[in-house]
């Protein structure tokens, strides 16, 4: 996933992700491990979001999440 934007626009971006994450939890127990890899990743990137000053920012998260503060 790689996202750019607005603080505030991609912290609303990544809190859908999560949601239709959720909506998928529950059908598949190897599905489930995934998602809560992906729902851990998210977490993780939504607080390093809160933390940064930065007007623009990119997100590049794979299997961990990384902030470039433009």
């Amino acid at each position: 996933m790689i996202l750019y934007g607005t603080p505030e626009e991609l912290a609303k971006a990544l809190e859908e992700e999560a949601a239709k994450l959720l909506s998928l939890k529950g059908r598949d127990p190897h599905l489930d491990k995934f998602i809560d890899k992906k729902l851990k990743m998210l977490k993780d990137c939504l607080a390093r979001l809160r933390h940064t000053r930065s007007g623009e920012v990119q997100i590049i998260a794979i299997s961990s999440c990384y902030l470039v503060e433009l």
